[in-house]
C-alpha cells in the first residue's frame, strides 16, 4: 500500500465518522439556506496568470513546514501578490483542518482553494459550507464517473474545481469528466518524487483554451519562467515559500516571473 492509498483509506474512515455525527442530509439542508460570498477563482485565469500560495503545516515528504501559527502565514499572504490562497484541510497527514480554512478565510482578501483528498459528495457540501471558493479533485483517486459527479455537484453549488493530474491517462480522464481547470502535479503522489519536466511533457496533451496550473517543485524564478514557457496559466507554490526567509518577497518574485 502506497502513502496515497493509506491517505485515501484514512479519509474514508474519517468521512464515515463525520456522517455518523452530521449526516449528508443535514449538510444538504444547511446548503439550501447558505448564502456564501464567493470570491473569483476561475475568472482570475481569464485575466492573466495566477499564483496560488499554499498554507500547508506539514507534509509526508517534507515534514513540518510551519513551526509557528499558520495564521501568521495567512497574514503574510494577505499582504502579498498571491491571487489565491490554498489551505490544506487534511489533519492526519498535513496538519490542516476545516477550522484553519475558516480562520484563514476571514484574514485574507484572496479566493480560497480547499485542498484535501475529496472522494465523497459529503466533502463538496462541506466545502461550500466552509465558504471556500474552489476545491481540489485528484484524478488518480477517483473513477471517471465519480470525478464527473463531483465536478457537476460543485458547479451546482457555485464552486470551481481544480482537477489534479500526473500523466496522460489522467488528463484524458479529467477532460472527459468535464474539468475546466487542470493542475499538473510535478510530484508523483505514489513515490513523492518531483520533476517539473512533467509539466512540460504534459502540456502538449492538453487542448488550447484549458486553464492549467503547474504544481509542486517550483522554487525559483527560473522554474517559473520554465513552466510559463510551456504555456501554463498559473502556478501553485507551497514548500518553497514556506521555507523562505521572507515569504512575501518570495511570492512577489515568483509572481513577477509569471507575468
Amino acid at each position: 500500500m502506497t502513502v496515497l492509498d493509506e491517505i485515501v483509506e484514512t479519509k474514508r474512515r474519517e468521512i464515515a465518522a463525520l456522517k455518523a455525527v452530521r449526516s449528508l442530509e443535514t449538510l444538504q439542508k444547511e446548503a439550501e439556506d447558505f448564502r456564501p460570498e464567493r470570491r473569483p477563482f476561475r475568472t482570475l485565469f481569464e485575466k492573466g496568470p495566477v499564483l496560488i500560495a499554499e498554507i500547508k503545516p506539514r507534509s509526508p515528504s517534507a515534514g513540518e513546514l510551519i513551526a509557528d501559527s499558520p495564521l501568521e502565514i495567512a497574514d503574510l499572504y494577505a499582504k502579498s501578490n498571491a491571487d489565491v490562497i490554498s489551505v490544506l484541510t487534511d489533519t492526519e497527514y498535513f496538519g490542516g483542518s476545516n477550522d484553519l480554512l475558516k480562520e484563514v478565510r476571514v484574514r485574507v482578501p484572496q479566493a480560497i482553494l480547499r485542498k484535501d483528498f475529496i472522494i465523497d459528495e459529503y466533502q463538496v457540501y462541506e466545502t461550500m459550507l466552509l465558504n471556500a471558493d474552489a476545491f481540489l479533485l485528484i484524478a488518480s483517486i477517483l473513477e471517471e464517473s465519480e470525478l464527473a459527479h463531483l465536478l457537476k455537484l460543485g458547479e451546482s453549488l457555485g464552486l470551481d474545481a481544480l482537477v489534479e493530474v500526473h500523466d496522460e491517462k489522467e488528463i484524458e480522464k479529467a477532460l472527459r469528466a468535464g474539468a475546466r481547470i487542470i493542475g499538473i502535479n510535478n510530484r508523483d503522489l505514489k513515490t513523492f518524487n518531483t520533476d517539473i519536466s512533467v509539466t512540460e511533457k504534459l502540456m502538449a496533451k492538453i487542448p488550447k483554451g484549458t486553464f492549467v496550473v503547474s504544481e509542486s517543485g517550483i522554487g525559483t524564478v527560473e522554474d517559473v519562467k520554465r513552466v510559463r514557457r510551456s504555456g501554463i496559466s498559473g502556478i501553485l507554490v507551497g514548500t518553497s515559500v514556506l521555507q523562505s526567509a521572507d515569504p512575501i518577497k518570495k511570492i512577489n518574485e515568483l509572481k513577477q516571473a509569471l507575468l
